[in-house]
């Protein structure tokens, strides 16, 4: 259903012009011209009446009926002294066939606004000026487009244009322990009141999505992280809106600091967050520990945007006692995989992968399985994989053979016959594979180690089937 706007929301601030013209005060009025636009058709949006027109006018909104004249929108004359104007903004209007009651009134078409992505397709976007002289009436043509609710960014307006639209608002409250709170001198935490601590205050942004379109973004950098962050969105009444914040932390990046994913959260209209007695979400990251708190967030492992991964020639074992050696070349910053050789294994049993290839690749904290594609993105099979490595103390005897051929398992339910140099699955790989199911929400803490999956520079999130072997190797926290 159509988003509508309430003509009320921007009265709020704004008067509409009730006054009695002076004899210097000229009409003017306003001639609108539809401009095309062939996804707009395609997209076979309904086509509402024009009832009147909304402009504004030098901050004054000006609510005017219209008449068409040789396929031309006309408004009825308002009354403006001789000088210079900005028309900020200018709609046509459906009165929903409620006359009398403006609350269910829509946008049937709307001039997009200066600096706006639809901006380009008319010749004078919303924002441009006009002079009213002291001896002609004055028309002044303005250009309409088609106007879809979903696209209302495109057009560069507020949201707060879209009516029958509650504004909701989430409070966050976040704490940051990082491994080493040395190598956060010279960055905004120190700062803080308090300084350098082994927990802080976290620094952080988050991002707004409503149906997977962007709306805003929020952070507390201005209150160096020491201040709760209020983040408003706005839930159409009369629609299903699904909505996701992006959490990215403020942290030590390669030689720098920068703002790094750590978290999406999803839910839908009126729905909730888990929150504290204060009313707040209360997160930590870097303590996956934590029981007093509503959200906790293991520890962000600091990788390389993009690398090049090479799997040696010696396979089946390498000769550092894993499945094989990966190559990891391309590397600049100081990030924690750094070029050199590591023990590696084989995620997917049923792709191949060439021996000896350079691959551009991406590598991704299991950590963070949303930035995973789908083919590999089950937190729960990483999370098993991370208690399996973490605890093989358990287990009196364990290789290469039955490392990879539990993680195949885990990771991609082998039959456990044996192919490509590794053997039948044996009892301790059943077992390996039994306890590690039984801590599918094992997030691993400091001083632990955690899987770095490699994934094809080219690879997008929704890709069903893996293109290269999925290949993973380990990490200290």
């Amino acid at each position: 259903m159509p988003l509508v706007m309430i003509l009320g929301l921007l009265s709020s601030c704004q008067k509409f012009d009730n006054s009695v013209p002076t004899s210097k005060q000229q009409e003017v009025t306003f001639s609108s011209e539809e401009i095309s636009l062939e996804n707009k058709k395609n997209a076979q949006i309904s086509v509402l009446s024009c009832d009147y027109a909304a402009v504004v006018v030098n901050q004054k909104i000006y609510k005017t009926a219209v008449y068409e004249i040789d396929g031309l929108l006309y408004t009825t004359a308002i009354k403006l002294e001789p000088g210079d104007y900005t028309l900020t903004s200018f709609m046509l209007m459906s009165n929903n066939f409620t006359p009398n009651d403006s609350i269910d009134d829509k946008i049937a078409y709307a001039t997009p606004m200066t600096g706006s992505d639809y901006a380009s397709f008319v010749i004078n976007p919303a924002g441009f000026s006009f002079n009213v002289g002291s001896l002609t009436k004055v028309n002044v043509p303005v250009n309409v487009v088609l106007f879809n609710p979903d696209d209302y960014q495109k057009f560069g307006f507020d949201y707060d244009i879209l009516t029958q639209t509650t504004v909701r608002s989430h409070r966050f409250e976040g704490q940051f322990k990082p491994a080493n709170k040395e190598v956060y001198y010279g960055s905004i935490y120190q700062q803080q009141t308090n300084g350098l601590q082994d927990v802080m205050p976290a620094i952080y942004r988050i991002d707004v999505y409503r149906n997977d379109q962007y709306i805003t973004s929020y952070d507390n950098e201005s209150a160096k992280g020491e201040m709760p962050l209020e983040v408003n969105y706005p839930d159409s009444d009369y629609s299903t809106d699904h909505f996701r914040f992006d959490l990215y932390l403020y942290v030590k990046s390669g030689d720098g600091f920068n703002y790094r994913f750590i978290h999406s959260w999803s839910f839908t209209d009126a729905q909730r967050l888990q929150t504290s007695a204060d009313g707040m979400v209360h997160f930590i990251i870097g303590d996956p520990l934590s029981s007093d708190i509503n959200y906790a967030f293991g520890p962000f492992v600091d990788v390389s945007p993009n690398c090049t991964l090479t799997i040696d020639y010696g396979m089946a074992p390498g000769n550092l006692g894993s499945y094989f050696n990966g190559i990891v070349a391309g590397v600049n910053g100081n990030y924690a995989l750094q070029n050199g050789t590591y023990p590696s294994y084989c995620g997917t049993d049923t792709i191949s992968v060439n021996l000896g290839y350079a691959y551009q690749m991406r590598p991704i904290s299991s950590l963070i399985p949303e930035l995973l594609p789908f083919y590999t993105r089950d937190e729960a099979r990483w999370n098993a994989l991370n208690w399996l490595f973490n605890h093989l103390e358990n287990y009196s005897f364990h290789d290469w053979d039955i490392l990879q051929g539990a993680s195949w398992m885990i990771l991609n339910d082998w039959d456990g016959n044996a192919h490509s140099g590794v053997s039948n699955a044996n009892a301790t790989v059943l077992q390996m594979v039994f306890d590690a199911r039984q801590h599918e929400d094992f997030i691993p803490s400091y001083g632990q180690t955690a899987a770095v999956v490699f994934v094809p520079k080219t690879a997008s999130l929704e890709e069903q089937i893996p293109a290269v072997q999925v290949v993973f190797m380990f990490v200290t926290l």
